[in-house]
């Protein structure tokens, strides 16, 4: 294996739009359980522990939602019955949270998961896998 180009030090973040801000952060916060910190009127950046954060960029109503379903976020719950939960949740607070669309429960082997849609058009997934993910996928 060639020595790469770029000794990048941590892979730090990445971005996703939102259409209102104060909404977009009471979702993450309320519904996802996420950290959020605006720092700006038009900027708040979204964290759940790690090195890694998304930054939240206020981009209007004009920008149409530029992420597709197979582009998505995941947030790992503990149990098999979080992800239950949480779709119960989604389904029941769908008009609550503007949430635009929630796919159905499924199973792939040991994973289980399901996608929303969240007010801005980013799309979530909310999965269960036994062990440890990174540990295992990078072992």
């Amino acid at each position: 294996m060639n020595a790469p180009l770029l000794n990048g030090t941590v892979f730090s973040h990445g971005t996703m739009d939102c259409r209102d801000a104060v909404k977009t952060q009471k979702f993450l916060t309320e519904f996802l359980g996420l950290r959020s910190v605006r720092k700006s009127e038009g900027t708040q950046y979204v964290w759940l522990g790690g090195r890694w954060f998304v930054a939240c960029l206020c981009v209007g109503e004009k920008v149409p939602p530029r992420q597709g379903e197979d582009y998505r976020f995941a947030l790992a719950v503990s149990t098999p019955g979080e992800v239950e939960a949480a779709h119960k949740a989604a389904l029941d607070q769908k008009d609550q949270w503007e949430i635009r669309e929630v796919k159905n429960v499924t199973r792939d082997g040991d994973t289980i998961s399901f996608n929303l849609r969240d007010l801005n058009g980013v799309w979530w997934e909310i999965y269960h896998r036994p062990g440890r993910l990174y540990d295992d996928v990078f072992a």
